[in-house]
């Protein structure tokens, strides 16, 4: 793989540029999950090639063992954050890290992907809704987003362009199938062009689950 450098952008971060002309090939973002960092989803840059370029974003918030987070969380309630803003502000901060890096890189702006797992998978959903004529295809595992909540503030006209490749764990002990559910469906009524799947695995990207999501992203780069 490509020797790695950093970018001076409003996250920290981590890249392996394209071996083939960033102006031409596709990119992909990831956004780590709770208590993760930037070098976690990292690991699947080899997965994409060498004529991809991929951009690990990281949270601000600090978590203990040199873990980073994009929001608190309500450990009684996963699924209330005690301070949605901070979400808010790491959507703004993720846009903004991925239009310095096209300018930055050269990036192709009709090849723009994000991916993310856990809470950088509803990071990755919240961004794609707010900002959905930026991205290809956005991919959002282990995670669940309350689509409800912030409906009254979408595009609903452009959100039915986005294309959003969802996975969930069936035995997941950290967000619930039912969360995953509840997001599938709340992003049908929306319109948005889902692909929902579901795994035999706990809390982690399976080997299925990759082989599915490389597929499904390259057919929506081609």
């Amino acid at each position: 793989m490509n020797s790695t450098i950093q970018l001076d952008l409003p996250l920290n971060n981590i890249v392996k540029k394209s071996e083939d002309g960033a102006d031409s090939s596709p990119s992909i973002f990831f956004l780590h999950g709770f208590g993760s960092n930037m070098q976690d989803l990292f690991g699947l840059a080899p997965f994409f090639g060498k004529d991809w370029t991929c951009v690990s974003l990281q949270g601000t918030i600090p978590v203990q063992y040199n873990g980073w987070a994009w929001a608190e969380l309500d450990y009684e309630n996963i699924g209330k954050l005690p301070k949605p803003e901070q979400m808010q502000i790491h959507q703004k901060k993720v846009l903004q890290s991925i239009k310095k890096s096209i300018e930055l890189l050269n990036l192709n702006p009709k090849k723009i992907n994000l991916l993310g797992f856990s809470q950088g998978a509803s990071l990755s959903i919240y961004t794609a809704l707010k900002n959905s004529e930026y991205f290809s295809s956005v991919v959002a595992l282990c995670g669940f987003f309350p689509v409800n909540q912030v409906k009254e503030v979408l595009a609903l006209e452009a959100v039915k362009e986005l294309n959003l490749f969802i996975a969930n764990g069936r035995m997941d002990p950290v967000i619930p199938i039912s969360l995953g559910h509840s997001t599938r469906d709340g992003l049908m009524d929306l319109g948005v062009k889902l692909d929902y799947h579901e795994y035999d695995c706990e809390h982690t990207i399976s080997d299925d689950c990759l082989r599915d999501v490389m597929a499904w992203v390259r057919k929506k780069n081609q």
